[in-house]
């Protein structure tokens, strides 16, 4: 226990280091295009084999749709459950790919929105994530509006704290897998303005998004990328809590770093 909880508070030191000195590069390729982060039977570089996540909506999210008349619908492989109030996904190497050398993930599948009293139809169909070893996490889109990518490209969804989620008590066995059971989504400003110009909500940066639940299962069929970005550290970070705490590991859960180590 002790030794682990070693060896990721010097990771975090090291990666501090190398942003002290600008060794740690924060470029992000632009995605590729199309809608899918993989060709059909392709293996992609991920943090497990299999897995699963869930996403339960916050209460002002669902709200707010609700009060500017936006019925809210998944787009494939993401469905919605529990009434509407969250949303399932499968993960893993058949569905997800990081991209180098940003370290970014790709998610396929997205949402659509729509407006019951303009028709306006706002759609995210394909989603990246940056699991950062420290700062904010991201989730990045480029929306589409009535079939159009919006004008301003490429914008920030939510944000997010990897050690957060890897606080003890936290990330643990479960699903039949490990991650962590919550994972607090919050709404970037990018976005609520987006929601808010094409679709007449009243959403504010900052909103308190989702609860993120996540469980990684089985090994990788391919490492993690190396390499030094902001991304690829912080895959790094979370790829080595889920192999030292993985059920049929014989390491034992790890004693990981709480919210104020980074």
């Amino acid at each position: 226990m002790r030794l682990q909880r070693t060896s990721l508070v010097l990771g975090g030191i090291a990666f501090t280091a190398m942003l002290l000195s600008g060794q740690a590069s924060v470029a992000q390729a632009a995605p590729p295009a199309g809608n899918g982060c993989l060709a059909d039977g392709q293996i992609g570089s991920y943090l497990s084999k299999e897995g699963s996540a869930k996403a339960t909506f916050s209460r002002a999210f669902l709200d707010g749709l609700n009060r500017a008349g936006i019925t809210f619908e998944a787009l494939d492989p993401i469905v919605l459950v529990d009434g509407g109030t969250a949303a399932w996904m499968p993960i893993g190497e058949r569905y997800d790919n990081i991209e180098t050398p940003s370290g970014r993930v790709c998610y396929p599948g997205g949402f659509r929105l729509t407006s019951r009293t303009t028709g306006t139809v706002y759609e995210i169909e394909t989603f990246w994530v940056l699991f950062a070893a420290m700062g904010d996490s991201r989730f990045f889109a480029t929306p589409k509006i009535n079939g159009l990518p919006r004008p301003g490209g490429e914008l920030t969804m939510v944000n997010f704290s990897v050690p957060q989620a890897l606080t003890p008590g936290n990330f643990v066995p479960h699903n039949g897998g490990i991650g962590p059971k919550k994972v607090i989504m919050s709404m970037d400003a990018a976005w609520a303005d987006d929601l808010n110009d094409a679709l007449g909500t009243n959403f504010r940066a900052g909103m308190h998004w989702s609860d993120l639940d996540i469980a990684w299962k089985n090994p990788p069929s391919r490492p993690i990328p190396s390499g030094a970005s902001l991304g690829l550290l912080g895959l790094r970070l979370v790829a080595d809590a889920i192999q030292q705490g993985r059920p049929g590991s014989s390491l034992p859960v790890p004693n990981l770093p709480g919210p104020g180590l980074f």
